[in-house]
């Protein structure tokens, strides 16, 4: 039986973020490779783990993989919308349960806490050395948005939440942020063989 891990996220930086976060955990197989199929779908902002993913997941990833394939969804996503919010955007078990009545053996939560971008600041030298600053550059901000908007402007550049980020992503430290972060990924590793 084959199996088939999907990533769903919630905008082009995350499906570059995400990508990269899995070649840096190929890395750490004896091979280099996996065994098992993966996708990684933008279903653009968290209004869209609602009926986006779903509909990709019937529309575009069942078609393309035998019947007999094993599924594992992974919804990443940031914590922010939902931390100041009594009335939640989405409610995940309705979203798994809908996953699951299409043949989904198993969903799997990738939450960013507060945002996506406060863990690409995790790897704050990688930006500044990317946006060519100078490396005293102190950040300033309410949350990993503002502060990454305002290393961005000082650099005479935008930065667009869900955007490609043209580049910063590569820039990276992978393993720096993973480390960081390895509670938080820890589901996606045991989902790729990684303990």
């Amino acid at each position: 039986m084959s199996k088939c891990l999907v990533l769903f996220v919630e905008g082009e930086t995350e499906v570059e973020f995400y990508k990269s976060v899995i070649s840096n955990a190929r890395k750490k197989r004896a091979n280099g490779r996996f065994d098992i199929n993966i996708e990684c779908k933008n279903v653009k902002g968290i209004g869209g783990f609602k009926n986006i993913a779903l509909r990709k997941f019937i529309k575009e990833i069942k078609p393309k993989y035998d019947k007999k394939c094993e599924y594992c969804i992974a919804l990443c996503r940031d914590t922010d919308v939902f931390e100041l919010s009594s009335q939640p955007p989405v409610k995940w078990k309705e979203v798994e349960s809908a996953f699951c009545e299409n043949g989904v053996q198993k969903v799997i939560h990738i939450e960013a806490r507060h945002s996506i971008e406060d863990w690409f600041l995790l790897d704050l030298d990688g930006i500044i050395s990317f946006l060519r600053l100078p490396k005293k550059t102190k950040v300033s901000g309410g949350n990993g948005y503002d502060k990454l908007k305002k290393l961005f402007r000082l650099a005479n550049k935008m930065y667009y939440k869900g955007m490609k980020s043209n580049g910063m992503v590569k820039r990276l430290d992978m393993d720096k942020i993973v480390q960081s972060v390895q509670s938080e990924l820890r589901p996606l590793y045991e989902e790729l063989g990684i303990r």
